[in-house]
């Protein structure tokens, strides 16, 4: 089964016009730029002109991005195919190793912040065994690598579906080296003349963002490469080009019937892939808010303070006027004159109502945001305890259930896929490292344990934990457990001393086998 490159690059080009019909690459830009605090990008203003911001979009989306992340999210692989106990513990050993390596606490991090901002972002895993998808591997060991891809950086045969896995193709572009690009076609035997096809170009176009066009100045410099996708018969295959040449065959990763893409959407719309950014609902009150403040500012400072007005002509040294501490000298007269020469216009009164829409907007805007200053921790934890900041903030976070939802989800996927690649990938059986010891298990095992997954979730910001710390302490205190277990309960990150009191707890125990 072949592809050929016109092709691929043509359903590329496809996909670059819908993603301009609907202004993706510059509505994209533009919330990064609010986001950052740069709001006056974009409108019609001197550069040279030092005009104010009050960013309220920011601390929304951080207080939105933190009320979802801050959420600890462990993945439980079960069986469904009886006695397979030993590949379910095995899988979960291996889940957490997968989620340390490869850092997944920053990576959904960065996965909500920018799927708040874009409106949705994408997680695309490959087995790292090989660095050409597809091949055969003799290495037991799975190595699992995540890169995450913008909204901007990924074509979909068809946008109206949000389903990744109904998708007849799927494209993924990206930067790269013509030197590396290179010396993966060398790999992939292409020959010379064909090798010689890979140039660099000067297509750093918005779809990558507009910090693409500063890209480093290289010998060989930088062109488009294509990551293609495709199902065949339940099969997932794999091809890499650039505008001139496939220098990745299409080749089918056996096994693999599941696209290795998860997508995380901020919020959904109906008939259309793609999720609604937080960021630009709030961008024309932001404009508002600064417009506003820059209007306010400027009459301040043209009509809010006390202006001198002099007579030039009976003021010999006029520079002086604006020196603290120096004479100014008349023109004859006496000194009496000077109330003639030299006088002040009273400031001008600004109405109440400029100031009163401003903050009304400004207030209004966070509170239909949800973010309100409870919900940002206004809050003095010396006079609120524990349970009731919790609970202020739970009630202030109902309105984020759906965002947690599609998080949870998302979560999913990526320990499904994982998975699927283990699984794909596990020809020569499966190696796992479990207290020390080598587990092995065939591609068979694995397929005939049917495994599902489940995501729990557990909230570790301050305040629950603090909620939990003040329950297991009036456990102790009413004798329903004692004080070893009430220490082996607490959480590793407890505020508590855990070592010191586990410590304590085998002194005790060391004293009394000594008695």
């Amino acid at each position: 089964m072949t592809e050929d490159r016109e092709n691929i690059w043509q359903k590329y080009e496809r996909g670059k016009e819908h993603h301009y019909g609907c202004q993706m690459y510059s509505q994209i830009d533009k919330f990064h730029h609010f986001f950052c605090g740069d709001q006056w990008y974009g409108l019609n203003v001197s550069k040279e002109r030092n005009l104010p911001v009050l960013n309220i979009i920011k601390p929304v989306g951080k207080y939105k991005i933190s009320m979802i992340a801050q959420n600890s999210l462990s993945i439980v692989y079960s069986s469904m195919g009886g006695n397979s106990n030993e590949v379910v513990s095995a899988l979960n050993v291996l889940a957490e190793s997968i989620w340390e390596k490869s850092k997944m606490d920053m990576l959904m991090w960065e996965c909500i912040k920018n799927a708040y901002i874009a409106g949705d972002h994408y997680a695309y895993w490959h087995d790292d065994r090989d660095q050409f998808e597809g091949s055969v591997r003799a290495n037991i060991f799975p190595s699992l690598k995540c890169r995450l891809v913008n909204a901007t950086s990924i074509y979909f045969a068809d946008e109206q579906n949000s389903n990744i896995q109904e998708q007849e193709y799927i494209i993924i572009s990206e930067r790269l080296p013509v030197s590396k690009i290179k010396e993966e076609a060398e790999k992939n035997n292409l020959s010379k003349r064909e090798i010689a096809l890979i140039r660099s170009d000067e297509e750093t176009d918005t779809h990558l963002g507009e910090a693409s066009r500063e890209q480093v100045k290289t010998d060989e410099g930088k062109c488009t490469s294509l990551l293609y996708m495709t199902k065949k018969q339940g099969v997932v295959y794999f091809a890499r080009c650039c505008k001139d040449v496939v220098y990745k065959p299409l080749t089918a990763l056996t096994g693999l019937d599941f696209y290795p893409i998860a997508g995380l959407r901020w919020e959904t719309f109906p008939g259309t892939a793609r999720g609604i950014s937080g960021v630009k609902q709030m961008i024309p009150n932001q404009i508002a808010i600064n417009k506003d403040l820059a209007w306010i500012g400027t009459v301040l400072q043209s009509s809010a303070f006390p202006k001198q007005v002099a007579v030039e002509d009976s003021v010999s040294n006029p520079e002086a006027l604006n020196v603290v501490g120096s004479t100014i000298r008349l023109k004859g007269g006496t000194v009496d004159d000077v109330k003639k020469a030299i006088g002040y216009i009273s400031p001008a009164p600004i109405s109440s109502d400029a100031l009163r829409y401003y903050l009304d907007v400004l207030n209004i805007t966070r509170d239909l945001e949800g973010a309100g200053d409870a919900a940002l921790g206004s809050v003095d934890p010396t006079k609120a305890s524990g349970e009731a900041i919790k609970a202020v903030r739970d009630q202030a976070a109902i309105s984020l259930n759906e965002q947690m939802a599609l998080f949870k989800q998302f979560v999913e996927d990526n320990a499904i896929i994982w998975l699927k690649l283990i699984c794909a990938g596990s020809v020569n059986g499966l190696g796992i490292f479990k207290d020390n010891k080598l587990m092995r298990f065939s591609q068979r095992q694995i397929k005939e344990a049917e495994i599902s997954v489940r995501i729990d979730v557990t909230p570790v910001d301050p305040y629950s934990k603090t909620a939990r710390e003040l329950l297991l302490k009036e456990l102790f205190k009413a004798g329903a457990i004692d004080f070893s277990e009430y220490v082996y309960s607490l959480s590793d990150s407890s505020s508590m001393p855990k070592d010191k009191l586990k410590n304590i707890i085998e002194e005790r125990r060391r004293k009394k086998d000594e008695e």
